[in-house]
């Protein structure tokens, strides 16, 4: 009998094992930006990849703050620069596969 159970809970635990490694192997999701409109799109991992060979780390490294602007068609992902009054992001555009800085900048700009 007792036998019977440890075969039992020693198959239930491999199970469970299994389970947890073939979840823990699955890729995370991938974040899309659609251009509204269009049956354009583009992974985040992609504009990430364009952004970190343009102009835009030439000024600072890239955040892991970022949003899909679908009315634009742009991935925007945040820059890590200090610039006084400013909150600069990559803009990534899902058509040209361009990227540019936007500073977004607030108030009087010396």
């Amino acid at each position: 009998m007792i036998k019977i159970f440890m075969k039992k809970r020693v198959i239930l635990l491999l199970i469970l094992l299994g389970i947890f490694f073939v979840y823990g192997c699955m890729s995370v999701q991938e974040r899309y930006c659609f251009y509204q409109g269009t049956n354009e799109r583009m992974s985040l991992s992609e504009a990430r990849i364009i952004a970190e060979n343009s102009e835009c780390t030439q000024e600072g490294p890239l955040k892991n703050t970022s949003m899909c602007n679908a009315i634009t068609g742009t991935w925007w992902i945040d820059l890590d620069v200090q610039k006084e009054n400013c909150n600069p992001a990559c803009v990534v555009n899902i058509l040209t596969k361009n990227a540019t800085i936007n500073w977004r900048c607030r108030g009087l700009v010396k």
